[in-house]
């Protein structure tokens, strides 16, 4: 017999549910910046931001339509619910350094979520250069730039692939997580009264990517 199988049947153990008071504290009221915002894991981290009402919503993603489709969805979300959330959405690449630079000078992020990337495995392993250019002095543009503004939290959202990689893509990530390891212990990164690091940077494996 053919049957549906749940995403939580393959786990082999419990799924844990969202601390929603948690993510609430979180995000709700900060500034929040999701590079790569319009693509499929960057859309979908845009429309669990915008859930817990974030001061301010900035988007920065390289495709217009991508782009336009996310605003177009969230614009409707937000006046839906009658939120008060600004939404900024900003045209432009992670390897264009001064345009990145520009948009954390502008609006001084809280959270950065890193997602952009190029993640289709057999495109990336065609175009290797490019995959590895964009995946890898990308993330260190962001990073450094979300650095020099002093923002509080940087997650990068890299993949299960960057484990032993046996592909551009999964090896591009790789490195890209070693340079946010290397971005993080910079020691001439800003600290805080305690002594501790001003920007917190974090990274999480997606096993879908």
């Amino acid at each position: 017999d053919i049957r549906a199988v749940s995403p939580e049947e393959l786990l082999s153990r419990e799924p844990v549910a969202p601390d929603m008071a948690l993510l609430a504290r979180e995000l709700g009221g900060k500034s929040v910046l999701v590079t790569g915002g319009g693509g499929s894991i960057g859309a979908a981290l845009c429309r669990a931001v915008i859930a817990h009402a974030p001061a301010k919503l900035i988007i920065f993603e390289m495709s217009e339509f991508a782009l336009y489709t996310i605003e177009r969805e969230l614009r409707e979300y937000i006046d839906a619910r009658g939120g008060r959330t600004q939404l900024i959405c900003l045209l432009g690449s992670v390897l264009d350094k001064v345009a990145i630079g520009r948009a954390m000078a502008a609006h001084a992020p809280d959270i950065v979520y890193h997602a952009a990337a190029y993640k289709h495995v057999p495109l990336v392993e065609m175009n290797p250069i490019a995959g590895a250019e964009n995946n890898i002095f990308g993330t260190l543009n962001v990073a450094q730039a979300a650095l020099q503004q002093g923002a509080h939290k940087f997650v990068l959202i890299s993949t299960d692939k960057a484990v032993r990689p046996t592909n551009v893509m999964g090896a591009s990530k790789r490195v890209a997580e070693l340079v946010l390891q290397a971005v993080a212990s910079c020691a001439s990164q800003p600290r805080t009264g305690d002594g501790t690091p001003r920007t917190r940077f974090s990274m999480v494996r997606f096993g879908n990517v």
